[in-house]
């Protein structure tokens, strides 16, 4: 299994975000009953435990990334045969979770296992959620190692390797002072200024629990710029910024947290000043008593689950875009052999005029002669023709008769290879071209949908042998771009191969029109006249300015665009979906520039 790679920055789980949701969970399931664990990717699992009222998932990761542990909505079913699954779902059959624990000041939490509430502890789940550390191990009774995410082999860790049948050890201690409310502002100031550095780098390398986000906020909340050096700050800023100190501290004391989401990539879990608390969305953990309340750490997950599905289709993205520019730097290798080899093969039919000519000569038994001026026997000048002086002219005429007939097998060979080669680089260069030229402006909603289009594709050009991203069950299929004309007429615009072949071919209807840049890649775009009584020169123009941007000449200040109607299109057999021949064209210019303000005035 792989792991779930984003390629992008996301916020990581640091002690206070653990802090909440250990405390929000500790009252939601616990004490409950384990069902099942099943694995979704290589660093991720989801476990299922059962309460006295309804079944909860919780979802523990080691991902480096995205070290995380929060409940979150049931998954999919899949997984659940991984070999790290089976482990946890034989080593904590029949037990039930008791308690949840934190050590203090660590990114750690254990899930404590017994027969009972009170019984004694049989199995530990210990998640480890520690950047590129991060690991999970099922531990027994006696703190030995049942099973862990990953082994930590001697050469990754000389403090502390660990595999299946080891004793369990700790990791080291974070660095730094154990923050406490009762230091008083200037010793805690003195210890922040004992090296020169920036002031949200002295805070998480001078104190415990504290991480890169969570001491960028603190500045934040004190007004004060987290880059600026601890030495320059002034009495009245250290005050501020001890306040929010303290604030935070007493929010870890009564274990009130405040969820709330700061724009894209961000997130905080701690009061904010009181300016700022309208501006953000909100999610309040309450305490022991509190009426009914929105669960933190399904926001959390909810969060998480955006950030990582953005970038796990980023990395897809990445990925067959790849697939695509290396067959087409493949195709234009092999087009351009074979264009080469037929370059070197010389005229057959020059070879057959010799032959012919040489025929002709009255002695053709003679030998000996290097060269021979051949007369043309349809009247034409004299050709001087290059002669083998060991054999006779018949035999050299024989020759150049079997060098002209392996000539005009080889062309016959090598012409339908470089037509091949011809129509699989078109293909490849305009499933290429569209799927960037769309994929920015298409609704989220249908990335994945694009992906999987993409993907079946280059399936059906053999260049994968299966689907590898993951995706949701049952994605409906993407769909083309839909505009409308000044007159009102519907304006349709293929996004891939496959819906260019839908739209101008399947769903055409007499008097739709065609448009398509002329010889450059590009997406089909049609207009449903057939809707109306007819399109007027706007509608048409319009037609042509999103086939321009839609196609490689998207930079130009003009593009050619041809235009036929949709009932003189055909598919070209072979050639895959979405390349057709046409008659009765006419060619406009279509500009690119102009489609672009349509498109910021109807969206996508």
């Amino acid at each position: 299994m792989t792991g779930s790679g984003v390629g992008i920055p996301v916020q990581q789980q640091d002690f206070t975000t653990l802090c909440a949701v250990c405390h929000e969970l500790d009252q939601q399931v616990v004490p409950s009953r384990f069902v099942k664990a099943q694995q979704t990717d290589g660093t991720t699992i989801h476990m299922g435990l059962r309460t006295v009222s309804t079944q909860r998932w919780l979802e523990l990761s080691w991902f480096a990334e995205a070290p995380r542990f929060y409940p979150c909505l049931p998954p999919p079913r899949q997984g659940a045969g991984s070999t790290l699954a089976q482990q946890l779902h034989h080593g904590l059959r029949g037990l039930a979770l008791t308690a949840l624990r934190q050590p203090p000041w660590e990114r750690i939490v254990q899930l404590e296992f017994g027969k009972r509430p009170g019984a004694v502890v049989e199995r530990r789940l210990v998640l480890e959620l520690m950047g590129r550390h991060s690991n999970l191990f099922l531990l027994d009774a006696g703190d030995r190692i049942m099973a862990m995410g990953r082994q930590v082999k001697p050469h990754q860790s000389r403090v502390r390797p660990l595999g299946c049948g080891d004793h369990y050890s700790a990791p080291p201690p974070a660095p730094g002072r154990v923050p406490d409310g009762q230091e008083s502002c200037t010793s805690w100031q003195k210890h922040l200024q004992l090296a020169p550095l920036p002031l949200a780098k002295a805070l998480w390398q001078r104190y415990g629990g504290i991480s890169p986000s969570l001491a960028r906020q603190l500045c934040d909340g004190a007004g004060i710029d987290a880059t600026i050096c601890v030495t320059t700050l002034t009495k009245a800023q250290w005050q501020h910024l001890h306040q929010q100190w303290q604030t935070w501290l007493a929010a870890l004391e009564t274990r009130r947290f405040r969820f709330q989401v700061e724009g894209d990539q961000s997130y905080r879990l701690w009061p904010v000043p009181p300016a700022a608390q309208g501006s953000c969305q909100s999610t309040d953990l309450p305490g022991p008593g509190d009426g009914p309340h929105q669960s933190l750490g399904l926001a959390l997950a909810a969060f998480h689950g955006r950030r990582l599905r953005h970038g796990r289709l980023q990395r897809d993205r990445q990925r067959l875009v790849q697939v695509l520019r290396k067959a087409m730097a493949g195709e234009q290798r092999l087009r351009d052999d074979v264009q080469h080899r037929l370059a070197a093969v010389a005229d057959h039919t020059t070879l057959q005029r010799r032959a012919d000519r040489l025929m002709c000569c009255p002695d053709l038994q003679r030998s000996g002669l290097t060269t021979l001026l051949a007369a043309d026997p349809m009247g034409g000048p004299e050709e001087s023709i290059s002669l083998d002086p060991e054999i006779t002219v018949l035999a050299n005429a024989q020759r150049l008769y079997q060098k002209a007939r392996k000539l005009r097998r080889s062309r016959q060979v090598l012409e339908p290879r470089l037509e091949r080669h011809r129509q699989r680089l078109a293909r490849l260069e305009s499933a290429h071209d569209q799927f960037l030229l769309h994929w920015s402006g298409a609704p989220p909603d249908q990335h994945q949908a694009l992906l999987e289009e993409l993907e079946d594709e280059l399936r059906e050009l053999e260049l994968m042998r299966c689907r590898s991203a993951a995706s949701p069950a049952g994605t409906p299929p993407s769909r083309p771009l839909q505009l409308h004309s000044p007159g009102g007429l519907r304006l349709l615009v293929g996004r891939n191969n496959r819906q260019n072949d839908r739209i101008s071919i399947q769903e055409a209807r007499p008097g739709d029109l065609w448009f398509h840049a002329q010889e450059i890649p590009g997406s089909h775009v049609v207009l449903k006249v057939s809707e109306a009584t007819g399109a007027d020169e706007k509608d048409v123009q319009t037609a042509a300015d999103l086939a321009a941007y839609f196609s490689r000449g998207r930079g130009s200040g003009a593009v050619a665009v041809v235009s036929t109607a949709t009932h003189h299109l055909q598919r070209i057999p072979g050639a895959g979906p979405g390349v057709v021949r046409f008659r009765g064209s006419r060619v406009l210019w279509g500009h690119p520039d102009a489609a672009a303000s349509l498109l910021r005035s109807q969206g996508p």
